[in-house]
């Protein structure tokens, strides 16, 4: 079964589904390891792994299709990208599309937001015209249906916060009669616009749910109290790491010394169970022969 078959069957499952956002192979294997059933792409991380940059548009469609392909290589789980705004026009999109799935992404979310775009819980956002997205979005149906007609496509709007949350929803509802596969009203400012989107607009929508965003923060059973069918986390796991990663690094420069963090590391030995050394061996005795072997004195150890 493709990924996108086996997305679908989730979806089409009782109870919600839960995304991390995931920027590299390391964290969609961790986040696989932890038990998600689907990962998120996210640009936002991909932006801040790359280039060490903010997510206002800086990276090309190759970057973020590379990216997306080295973290579905890591893992077995279905995994949504990010395709940002296509990467252009609506003939842009056709390639965007069509090179995100030949990169073995379950499904992609494009938004409305101009060139260059920015995250879209920064100030600043501009929107393209409804005519101008739909168009976009036909384009966007017909690559995938040329491809892989079980990857989801599915409609992001910044509209909230440029153009007004009724826009937003007729634009979505737009979509919907288009044939999309699922609804991501970004930024939502409210209790009451989250209930008003779950029940305005006929298809499955996303939530995002961004720490120190514009969004309200809820717990995944509430959201799914309200409706919604597919929750994401787009900067937790990056968050979570680069704090760490500070904490622990303004420490050692403080002290000069790493064992006071040990309680704080993951093992060698865990460490290299994530990236699958295990793996590595049982190839290297498949294949290698003996002297191969030998010659850099065994197989590969820890230590």
């Amino acid at each position: 079964m493709t990924k996108g078959k086996r997305l679908r069957k989730r979806l089409a499952e009782p109870g919600i589904v839960v995304a991390p956002g995931v920027f590299d192979a390391l964290s969609a294997r961790i986040c696989e390891m932890a038990g998600f059933e689907v990962l998120q792409h996210t640009g936002y991380g991909t932006a801040a792994s790359l280039l060490g940059r903010p997510d206002v548009g800086l990276l090309s469609m190759t970057e973020m299709r590379d990216q997306l392909h080295r973290m579905v290589r890591a893992v077995d789980v279905p995994i949504i990208g990010d395709a940002d705004n296509g990467f252009g026009n609506a003939v842009n999109v056709d390639r965007t599309v069509r090179e995100y799935i030949w990169a073995g992404a379950a499904g992609l979310f494009l938004e409305d937001q101009v060139i260059p775009k920015r995250c879209g819980h920064m100030a600043g956002k501009a929107i393209v015209s409804k005519e101008e997205m739909m168009g976009k979005l036909r384009a966007a149906l017909f690559a995938r249906d040329g491809e892989d007609k079980d990857a989801l496509i599915v409609y992001r709007t910044d509209a909230v916060a440029v153009s007004g949350f009724d826009d937003a929803i007729d634009r979505a509802r737009s979509a919907a009669d288009l044939g999309v596969d699922m609804v991501f009203v970004e930024a939502l400012e409210t209790i009451e616009q989250m209930e008003r989107a779950v029940r305005e607009i006929p298809i499955p929508l996303m939530l995002n749910l961004v720490e120190g965003g514009k969004t309200p923060l809820i717990s995944t059973s509430e959201a799914e109290a309200m409706g919604f069918k597919y929750v994401m986390y787009p900067v937790t796991p990056l968050f979570a790491a680069a704090a760490a990663l500070r904490e622990s690094m303004e420490e050692l420069r403080k002290n000069g010394l790493s064992e006071s963090l040990m309680a704080r590391l993951m093992s060698f030995g865990d460490f290299v169970d994530i990236v699958g050394l295990d793996e590595i061996r049982e190839m290297e005795e498949r294949y290698l022969p003996p002297g191969e072997m030998n010659k850099y004195g065994g197989r590969s150890r820890i230590v």
